[in-house]
């Protein structure tokens, strides 16, 4: 093959070189994407999962209603203890289950207890009232600190003597939402 003074690599050279590139490229992209898989980048932390600490951190606070409530006054029951807010739209969502299992798991010594997240107490109060919860909700302060709540909705499964025994971050599902309540059943 000979090449014109024009073309001194001529158009093979250029082509290999090309593919050369595009070669490299994607074996870049590619290492790229392995050494995130590696490591959980884009991971969702949605889900059943276990918390960072084995005992609930307890707290007192005011619930909307203006009465005093103490978690360690409910330390000796399973606690399902939520972490909401009324912008929440699967909040928004999952409440009629929440108040519907909270009716027939109180009646099995089950706590269920809403923590109102960075929230005004009026939205807060006409989000309770709107969807009938009867469970003690309290205005959460820093709590979700406390409990190292990365995003909304966020619940704890506790058992008995204020053990963590898992937590749900995302709305919640009823049949998992049965399952972990059953296993702080059995866990007692």
């Amino acid at each position: 093959m000979s090449h014109s003074p024009a073309d001194p690599v001529g158009r093979a050279g250029a082509l290999r070189l090309a593919l050369g590139a595009v070669g490299v490229a994607l074996a870049l992209v590619l290492a790229a994407l392995g050494v995130g898989i590696f490591r959980g980048v884009g991971d969702s932390p949605l889900g059943e999962g276990d918390a960072a600490f084995d005992l609930a951190p307890a707290f007192s606070a005011e619930t909307l209603d203006g009465e005093s409530f103490s978690l360690e006054r409910h330390a000796g029951r399973p606690l399902f203890l939520y972490f909401w807010a009324s912008w929440c739209a699967p909040c928004e969502r999952e409440a009629p289950l929440i108040e519907r299992l909270w009716r027939e798991y109180e009646a099995r010594g089950y706590t269920f207890v809403g923590v109102n997240v960075m929230d005004n107490h009026a939205d807060a109060l006409a989000f309770a009232r709107r969807h009938g919860l009867s469970f003690p909700i309290v205005s959460g302060g820093d709590v979700y600190l406390d409990y190292g709540v990365v995003a909304l909705p966020e619940a704890f499964f506790v058992l008995p003597g204020l053990r963590v025994s898992g937590k749900y971050i995302g709305e919640l599902r009823e049949e998992a939402f049965r399952a972990m309540l059953e296993a702080l059943a059995e866990g007692t």
